[in-house]
């Protein structure tokens, strides 16, 4: 595939996504801009069902990422999600395998708690999330741990800061294995 029809089919998949939006319970929008990488994450969600997109350039290793999950709980506070996930690895590399998401949220007096971990089949991938937020000043703190086992790891620290009378956040962090700085916006209506 040439370059061309890679990024036509990676906006086709973005807005095929962004169409599910109009009838979800809730969305999340995100994108991250460093020096040499940048991430964008498009989640949407309608009662138990949930679709993702994550596009990731990594000092040039692209992979785009289709995903689609079912809800569920066991009885806990914790919210499950499993289904099929689709990875275009380049311009060329096609991998399917399985994804499990474990997710908590927790409303406290001063703001949130938010956990998350998932694990998939494709390449052995994990992404760990953390994020503490504050009402006052609207903030939230971030520390997140993905990787693996295709080589790649990252610990990344990030800020975000509400913006006032919208659903937006502007995003600052530190991509620590790679040595980056990032700015970005995230958008959240659950």
């Amino acid at each position: 595939m040439t370059a061309a029809t890679t990024t036509l089919g990676y906006t086709a998949a973005m807005l095929a996504l962004t169409a599910l939006a109009a009838k979800a319970d809730g969305e999340f929008y995100q994108l991250d801009l460093g020096e040499k990488t940048r991430t964008a994450v498009i989640s949407v969600e309608r009662e138990r069902l949930a679709y993702g997109m994550v596009f990731s350039d990594n000092i040039g290793r692209e992979d785009l990422t289709l995903t689609a999950s079912y809800k569920f709980t066991l009885g806990t506070p914790v919210t499950f999600r499993v289904g099929p996930a689709l990875q275009i690895e380049g311009p060329d590399t096609l991998k399917g395998g399985i994804r499990l998401v474990a997710e908590h949220y927790q409303p406290t007096s001063f703001g949130s708690i938010f956990l998350l971990g998932e694990a998939t089949t494709i390449d052995r991938g994990y992404f760990a999330l953390a994020a503490i937020g504050f009402d006052k000043p609207d903030v939230t703190v971030e520390f997140s741990y993905l990787g693996d086992d295709d080589g790649f790891r990252d610990k990344v620290a990030a800020l975000a800061f509400g913006i006032p009378n919208t659903k937006a956040r502007f995003r600052a962090g530190y991509k620590f294995d790679t040595e980056e700085a990032f700015v970005g916006i995230s958008i959240n209506t659950f």
